[in-house]
Formats: C-alpha cells, structure tokens, sequence
C-alpha cells in the first residue's frame, strides 16, 4: 500500500508545481506593473492570482490598495487619464460657436481614439455657447484643446465619470478693504 501511495503524492506534488511557478511569475509580473504605474494592467493579474488562490495574502493587499486609489482618485480619473493621454493630430477653428467647437472636439477624439473615446459635454447655464473660438494646434493633448477653449470662452470644466461639464468661470470676490 506504502508503495502505491508514495508514487501518487509525489505525482501530485510535482503537478502542482508548475501551477505554483506560475502564479508565483504572475504574482511577480502583477507587482512589477503595479510598482511602474500601470495598474490596467496589473488589476487583473492580482485577480487571476487571487481567482487561483484566494488565501493569497500580497494579491488581496494590492487590490485593496488599488480599489483605494480608485475611490480617492474620483469618479473622472478614468476618462481624464484618457483623454489626456488622446493626442489630436490637427484642431482649427475660426470664429466657431462653442456648441459647433464641441461637437467637432466629439468627432475628432472618437477618430483618434478608433472611436474609444467619444465624450459627453454638458454646458451649465451662463456658459456664452455663442462665443467665438479661434484656434489653430497642432499634436496636442484633448486636455489641453479643452483648457485653451475653455479659457476663450471665459468656463471652467470637470471631467466627471460620463461626460465632461463647462461652468462659468468662478468670479474672484472683491478683496475686503481694510477698515480705517
């Protein structure tokens, strides 16, 4: 009996090693995307790791950390890193509306993108969607297009989770005058 089963445990042990080595390199590989910043890529590899062993102590510890970071970075931090990352090889307009501006910032980001990215704009009321853009850039971020339009048209902006909103530019108060 002792020499049947001594040939099975050490079958079975020696099975499981290459399922170990494995999850060891990807544990590995997990931690090395992590400790670089791109967490697209390190999210689910923890995942699979913690999906083949869910006592995995390291795996469960940087997910928790990167669910964190998820939830402190706010709900726009997916879409603005996108955006910021989406390079618009040509943007002119010459006396444009805002709304046509817009429009047009929607048409190019889905053709840069591979239709990827295609943003939602919500105006908020005292935004003068008639004032007239002119610009001309070239190889520019979509955050920056954005920034020089938004300025142009006197607005701030939020990249919220679903769309990004223009508000009127906050208005400084009057500096109090010191009483004499």
């Amino acid at each position: 009996m002792k020499r049947i089963l001594l040939p099975l445990l050490l079958g079975l042990a020696a099975s499981s090693l290459p399922v170990a080595a494995q999850q060891s390199s990807m544990l590995s590989q997990a931690q090395r995307a992590y400790m670089a910043g791109d967490v697209a890529t390190a999210k689910p590899l923890f995942e699979k790791v913690l999906a083949s062993d869910p006592q995995n102590v390291a795996a469960r510890n940087f997910l928790k950390a990167i669910a964190e970071t998820e939830a402190q970075a706010g709900p726009g931090a997916k879409l603005e890193k996108q955006l910021q990352a989406l390079v618009l090889p040509n943007v002119e307009f010459k006396e444009a509306t805002l709304d046509s501006v817009l429009d047009a910032l929607r048409k190019q980001a889905s053709k840069a993108s591979g239709g990827k990215i295609e943003p939602n704009f919500v105006v908020q009321p005292g935004v003068n969607v008639s004032s007239p853009v002119t610009l001309r850039l070239s190889n520019i971020p979509f955050l920056e297009v954005l920034r020089y339009v938004a300025q142009l048209v006197q607005a701030d902006f939020v990249v919220d989770r679903f769309a990004i909103t223009l508000k009127p530019k906050a208005v400084a108060a009057p500096a109090a005058t010191p009483a004499q």
